[in-house]
């Protein structure tokens, strides 16, 4: 079965940077390193700081595909003529029937599993509407069920109290009017479910407008709408302008609605740097969404990050589903680095979610019960997150979340104010010692809990306007050298300068930097920042890191950086070979061949201890640039 996790590359604009992020939000926030961060359309579209603190301190959200899909357990949209022909796949509303669909039901039961908003799917990209639309006959009124579940759904969430957010395919594979939308990442997906009458052509601004009056349905009779969670701009007609000018149009609905990025033109053109918005290029929305891999520690750029329940897709498949223990994971790691978590939850074509999913959100429900406060409407911060630990703040309180249960003393850099008080929130001891060089964290052996151990630290003064502190980076004091034959801009990818950069001088094809850290240290994670700035598009699609021990270079189990390739047991169909610079098949480029950072923002591998650490480039489409090359013990 092809999943959504396997066709990831319809989805994985989510590694494409994107966003409007005014320095006004920044300070409503509280964060003050936001307020250089630049506004990328201008004043018009001021991102709505208040939705977007309330959005950003709702932390946890249920993501709902549901629909014909799920009659036959398949992904949503991408199996359509993949492996179900169009034509079959089309008529799938006419078996449509979930007679045990409650609303008040769904929308309890997500509540009392401790989730604050749900983000519901009203048309993916096969364009079918579940909601009661009058632009098209393709829509939930005419299955057999004939009832506005979005109608049910947004009233149940008033009830509740859960904010509602809306996601929205801009690709539309029903549709002949949205040209392009049918050919993605070098898979065909099927003809328009419907032909235009004779002497009429396909017209992509007569889309427009029919996804206009769609969103102005939906925003009128179901909203108010927290959040849009745009997705499917891969068309080349939809550009950054369109882009714009939606937000535009859903600002004119509502005032406060936020968007994601990919509202813009993200998907168009080369792939951009994951999550990170560039900072001298086109882009537009509110905040960032990301798939595959936790993105990095980041205060400056709104972010969200999502996998779904089963492990494999999103929409209903059978199947078991995965361990509640790595949602929560999932989550508390998304808190320490800023971001919120959205957990795919579908429920099968009854519409009652399957008992084996409900005992596991129960399961999941006691950690947020017990320990909410340490990750809701906090900051992640001031520690950035490690392999070893993280952290959330709020007012003068620092939630030390540590990872590794083997870890019972912890030392930390230093903090910039007084520790006054320790306590740990599920009521074990735990103590602290503050000086001028560290902070060091200890904890009773029999109070260490799973999936974090939350130590609180109280401070003298504010937590949350403490600047971001991270680990030393081992890269900082090393000697480097490269494959260049001029040396003199080595030392650019490891000064700490996010200004600077090293580039490849293309002599070598596989380039590679070699680290001299002084003295053996151990590595256990590597983040790499491409470009001449932080959010240029994106060329290194492969890297390995190595070690020296005694002669040879080995390289290190688990760092090297490649997707699909790295995956066991995947295999992918090659649409086209670009493995050296410049060259140009005439072929597509397909989701094997988007680079690396799109998939791994950082990489956490088996700990290595060496002296001397080399960072090899095996594939680029253009010479790599690097601005900086980040090794760290943990």
């Amino acid at each position: 079965m092809v999943t959504r996790r396997e066709m990831i590359a319809a989805t994985a604009g989510a590694a494409f940077a994107g966003g409007v992020w005014a320095s006004a939000v920044a300070s409503a926030l509280g964060d003050a390193a936001g307020s250089a961060a630049t506004n990328g359309i201008g004043p018009l579209l001021p991102t709505p700081a208040a939705a977007l603190k309330r959005f950003l301190g709702l932390r946890y959200g249920a993501f709902i595909h549901w629909g014909p899909a799920t009659v036959l357990g398949k992904e949503i949209s991408w199996t359509r003529e993949v492996e179900t022909p169009s034509a079959e796949y089309d008529v799938l509303y006419k078996r449509f029937n979930p007679v045990e669909f409650d609303a008040d039901v769904w929308v309890k039961m997500l509540k009392d599993s401790g989730f604050r908003y749900l983000t519901f799917v009203t048309k993916h990209h096969e364009g079918f509407a579940m909601w009661d639309t009058k632009t098209t006959n393709y829509n939930i009124m005419n299955s057999p069920f004939r009832r506005d579940v979005l109608k049910e759904i947004s009233a149940a969430c008033k009830k509740h109290d859960l904010a509602l957010c809306l996601y929205y395919s801009i690709a539309d594979f029903y549709q002949p009017d949205c040209i392009g939308a049918s050919s993605a990442n070098g898979m065909y997906l099927g003809p328009p479910g419907y032909s235009l009458p004779e002497g009429r052509n396909p017209n992509f601004d007569r889309y427009v407008e029919y996804m206009k009056t769609q969103l102005k349905e939906l925003t009128q009779n179901y909203g108010p709408v927290l959040a849009w969670w745009f997705d499917g701009g891969w068309m080349s007609d939809w550009t950054y302008e369109r882009g714009v000018d939606l937000l535009k149009y859903m600002r004119s609905l509502q005032a406060d609605t936020l968007a994601d990025q990919r509202v813009g033109g993200a998907y168009n053109g080369r792939v951009y740097m994951p999550t990170w918005f560039p900072t001298d290029r086109k882009y537009v929305g509110d905040f960032a969404v990301l798939e595959v891999d936790t993105p990095r520690f980041n205060r400056t750029i709104p972010w969200e990050y999502t996998t779904p329940a089963n492990g494999r897709s999103y929409c209903w498949t059978p199947g078991p589903y995965g361990d509640p223990h790595t949602w929560i994971d999932n989550f508390i790691k998304s808190a320490c680095g800023d971001g919120n978590y959205l957990l795919g939850l579908t429920p099968p074509a009854s519409g009652r979610f399957d008992p084996a999913l409900i005992d596991k959100l129960a399961e999941s429900s006691v950690w947020v019960k017990r320990y909410g406060a340490s990750v809701f409407e906090t900051r992640g911060g001031p520690y950035m997150r490690t392999n070893v630990y993280g952290s959330t703040c709020k007012g003068n309180l620092i939630y030390l979340h540590v990872f590794d249960p083997k870890v019972t003393t912890l030392t930390l850099p230093p903090l910039p104010r007084k520790i006054v008080g320790c306590s740990m929130l599920n009521g074990g001891k735990a103590t602290v010692a503050q000086d001028a060089k560290s902070v060091t964290v200890s904890v009773n052996p029999n109070d260490v809990a799973s999936p974090s151990t939350i130590v609180v630290l109280k401070l003298e003064g504010s937590a949350e306007q403490i600047a971001p502190i991270s680990e030393p980076s081992l890269t900082r004091a090393a000697t480097v050298r490269s494959s260049n034959k001029d040396p003199s801009g080595d030392h650019m990818i490891a000064d700490g300068d996010m200004q600077t950069f090293w580039k490849s001088d293309g002599h070598t094809k596989q380039p590679w930097i070699e680290f001299d850290l002084g003295t053996e240290k151990t590595v256990s994670r590597a983040t790499l920042f491409e470009g001449e700035y932080e959010g240029e598009l994106a060329n290194i699609h492969r890297y390995q890191i190595e070690v020296k021990l005694g002669d040879e270079w080995k390289p290190v189990e688990g760092a090297s950086a490649c997707w699909p390739e790295c995956q066991p047991g995947r295999e992918w169909k090659r649409v086209a070979d670009i493995s050296t610079w410049g060259t140009d098949t005439g072929q597509e480029e397909d989701f094997n061949d988007w680079p690396i950072s799109v998939f791994h923002p950082e990489i956490r591998f088996t700990p290595v201890r060496a002296r001397k650490v080399r960072l090899k480039i095996l594939k680029s489409v253009a010479p790599a640039v690097i601005h900086e090359f980040e090794l760290y013990e943990r």
